[in-house]
């Protein structure tokens, strides 16, 4: 609500109370005490309302009854229209911000391309959508519990967003899954994800498409639905103990990577497009970007680390690096041209 208008809608309301409390104590002590409260009140509420009934107080009857009804009647009821004008203005334009937002929301998604979709907002869409904005990639979030996008929207304010449900065709269309890079299928039901798969593999053959899977039994299941990749928190958590325990330094490298000095570091893969083939690594100057380190390029199946300047890139190969999020967008530029 704009501030102007909260501050209005305070103060008509305010005065609205005063004039309210002025008309019961004015005909309760006009009246000599003689009418209760409650009877003054009614006949104040009649009066600025401009009701019609008849006169509940005989203010006739005393000498500033009449006077002090004109009074109220004229303060009171132009108190009150204005408290209903602003009353209504609240609520237009808190409706038309609504509406104006969620346009604005869909003209954003619709021209969104290579984004990435987040089905189920929760513990773990969390911790995606801020990875996600840290290496700056845009993305969607779908989730039918307004409440949910409202915590998101809190730490992530220009976070794009559909309030709908993910098992729905038209759903998964306004949050731009034909043009959309990658999904993430993230609620707590297996089921449900298995359906968003299904779905999202028909509208767009080429997603690429991660899957939460509660019960690790069902992780088949969602791989034939068309998941490209489906972790199960239990048996990731479990692995992920016995590597700190067993090797504790080599668990441990990622997140020294990720927080301090190094937080803004991230390991990247470069897909190298088949105006590449032929080339050598070096022609990409790969050492002008100061804050990028090469790992290694998936080649095939085969991995080769370290590699040569004179290493010729084939269709298909990927360069495995630790870089920044805006050395990211730079080379991916550069290797789309």
């Amino acid at each position: 609500m704009d501030s102007t208008l909260k501050k209005r809608l305070y103060q008509t309301g305010a005065a609205v109370l005063v004039i309210l409390s002025t008309g019961t104590l004015g005909y309760y002590f006009i009246t000599d005490f003689h009418y209760d409260i409650f009877t003054c009140f009614y006949m104040t509420v009649v009066t600025v309302t401009t009701i019609g009934f008849d006169e509940i107080i005989n203010v006739q009857a005393y000498e500033l009854g009449r006077p002090f009804t004109v009074f109220i009647a004229f303060s009171g009821i132009g108190i009150l229209t204005y408290f209903v004008s602003t009353v209504s203005a609240v609520i237009i334009d808190g409706h038309y911000r609504e509406t104006y937002k969620k346009r604005k929301m869909e003209k954003s998604i619709d021209k969104c391309a290579n984004h990435y979709i987040i089905c189920g907002i929760g513990r773990h869409s969390m911790h995606l959508i801020d990875e996600l904005s840290v290496t700056e990639r845009n993305s969607v979030c779908i989730d039918l519990d307004p409440d949910e996008i409202k915590k998101i929207i809190k730490f992530y304010p220009n976070q794009m967003y559909v309030e709908g449900d993910a098992t729905h065709n038209d759903t998964l269309k306004k949050a731009g899954v034909e043009n959309a890079l990658g999904l993430f299928a993230t609620t707590n039901d297996d089921n449900i994800n298995l359906v968003i798969t299904l779905l999202a593999r028909r509208l767009n053959p080429a997603i690429r498409i991660i899957s939460l899977c509660i019960n690790h039994d069902n992780k088949e299941k969602i791989m034939m639905a068309g998941a490209d990749n489906v972790v199960s928190p239990n048996y990731i958590g479990g692995l992920r103990m016995a590597n700190l325990m067993l090797r504790p330094v080599v668990s441990n490298f990622l997140d020294l990577i990720l927080r301090d000095k190094y937080k803004d570091l991230r390991f990247e893969q470069i897909d190298l497009k088949e105006n590449h083939h032929g080339r050598k690594l070096g022609d990409l100057k790969l050492t002008d970007f100061k804050e990028t380190v090469v790992i290694s390029v998936k080649s095939e199946d085969e991995l080769i680390f370290n590699p040569p300047d004179n290493f010729e890139i084939k269709p298909g190969d990927s360069i495995m690096i630790i870089t920044t999020p805006k050395e990211r967008i730079k080379l991916t530029e550069m290797t789309d041209d």
